[in-house]
């Protein structure tokens, strides 16, 4: 009877020794997620961790909450690092499961703050070259940081930089652009945390239109009248003058077509036989379709 009691004195001692070895299998599921920092300026770098998890976890799943794709795995120990870009409150989401498809889940609040921003306008936008224009830069640090150098690249091969040692700045620039063309004027700024903001605008400038000037001798007497007209004109940077007229303003005109010229001069003569007002007009077309145009008055009387 007593060699009984031992037999089965030593089998629930085995019985304990082997549940007590396996206890991890009946560990309850546990997620268990930290994450390092949870709030701070954007762009936010952080780092996450389901190594406190405990039971049977065959798989998990980092949903980030802020629209990314979520992170999955098996490996709980391996460290997790993303960055939210854009200021908001946002909820991550860890999500374990076992091999019979047991669940357990656990979130943290991770509030990312406005960043450093940089913003660019100009006035005039567009306009014929030469252009003056006006850049206004407007610059805000992070919460803590300081703005630390500011560039603006024209985009015509010109460039300003600056160093600054301020939370915010509000600046205006001017520059001229010479030549005409489409440019993507870029303003970069950088803070003390290394972090760099850009923001662009575009300017266009336009080949301006012909110039023109018109003068005549004599302006006004009796009839008939003999003027002199002369005429000049200048295409605009990068540009050709293509043709030119004259109108007297009597219904009569001159003029000339299939030109190729940067500068044009012209010397006409008309006599003008009826008295009146007369509005002499000197147009000159480039190859763009752009006009220029100047005026005279003669003043044709009767002869006394």
């Amino acid at each position: 009877m007593r060699q009984k009691k031992w037999f089965l004195l030593a089998v629930s001692i085995l019985i304990g020794l082997a549940l007590g070895g396996c206890a991890w299998l009946f560990q309850p599921l546990q997620a268990k997620l930290t994450a390092t920092p949870t709030s701070g300026p954007a762009p936010l770098s952080v780092t996450f961790s389901a190594a406190g998890s405990t039971g049977p976890i065959t798989s998990f799943t980092l949903d980030f909450g802020d629209g990314t794709d979520p992170y999955s795995g098996t490996d709980i120990t391996v460290n997790i690092v993303h960055t939210y870009t854009a200021p908001g409150t946002y909820t991550a989401k860890l999500t374990v499961q076992s091999a019979q498809g047991a669940v357990a889940t656990d979130s943290k609040t991770i509030t990312v703050l406005p960043g450093t921003t940089a913003s660019l306008g100009v006035v005039p936008t567009s306009g014929p070259a030469p252009l003056d224009v006006i850049f206004t830069v407007q610059a805000q640090a992070a919460a803590g940081r300081k703005i630390v150098y500011l560039k603006l690249d024209y985009g015509d091969g010109n460039i300003d930089e600056m160093s600054a040692d301020a939370p915010s700045l509000s600046l205006e620039i001017p520059h001229e652009y010479a030549e005409p063309g489409t440019y993507h004027p870029t303003l970069t700024v950088k803070d003390n945390a290394d972090y760099t903001v850009t923001a662009t605008v575009t300017v266009e400038v336009t080949t301006p239109a012909p110039t023109a000037n018109l003068t005549a001798s004599p302006t006004s007497g009796t009839k008939p009248l003999l003027v002199t007209f002369t005429g000049s004109a200048t295409a605009g940077t990068g540009a050709k003058l293509t043709k030119w007229e004259l109108s007297f303003g009597d219904g009569s005109y001159t003029g000339q077509e299939d030109l190729e010229l940067e500068t044009l001069t012209i010397t006409e003569t008309h006599t003008y036989t009826q008295t009146g007002s007369y509005t002499a007009t000197f147009r000159v077309w480039d190859n763009l379709g752009q006009v220029g145009e100047k005026t005279v008055e003669i003043e044709v009387q009767e002869a006394p």
